[in-house]
Order: C-alpha cells, then sequence, then structure tokens
C-alpha cells in the first residue's frame, strides 16, 4: 500500500501544481471503488507518514467545508 500511497501523492502534487492551488503537504483520499463484480467499497488512501489521528482531523476538516459552502476551500472563483 505505500507504493500506492507514493503514487497518489505524486499525482495530486502534480496536479495541485498545474492548477497553482499551492505545495501538497498532506492528502486524505477517500474513494468509492467498484469491483469486477459491482460490489461498492470504500477505500481510504492518505499521503506517506499521515497518523490516524490527523486521518480524522482532515476528513473532519473537509466535511466541515462541504458542509458550510456546499463544495470545499478551493476558492471563490471555483
Amino acid at each position: 500500500m505505500n507504493e500506492l500511497a507514493e503514487e497518489v501523492e505524486a499525482a495530486l502534487a502534480e496536479v495541485f501544481g498545474e492548477w497553482e492551488l499551492g505545495l501538497l503537504a498532506r492528502a486524505v483520499v477517500i474513494a468509492e471503488l467498484l469491483d469486477e463484480d459491482g460490489e461498492r467499497t470504500l477505500s481510504v488512501t492518505t499521503t506517506p507518514g499521515v497518523p490516524d489521528w490527523d486521518t480524522v482531523g482532515l476528513c473532519r476538516y473537509g466535511a466541515l467545508s462541504v458542509e458550510t459552502t456546499g463544495r470545499g476551500f478551493l476558492g471563490d472563483d471555483e
């Protein structure tokens, strides 16, 4: 899983850099995945070195953003 986390981190850093959103410090990626049978699973991947308590904090921070603005912290013009 560490290799997957490193690849996710590199991809996010590249995308955020291209959009000039700043330097990626850490990330939590929550994705719903479909397996070959169409069954849904939830995947939670963090960038390397993010402790569990920080994962929870980042998830709560993101949820608060969506709950209060309906979209997150990308900026006013996004």
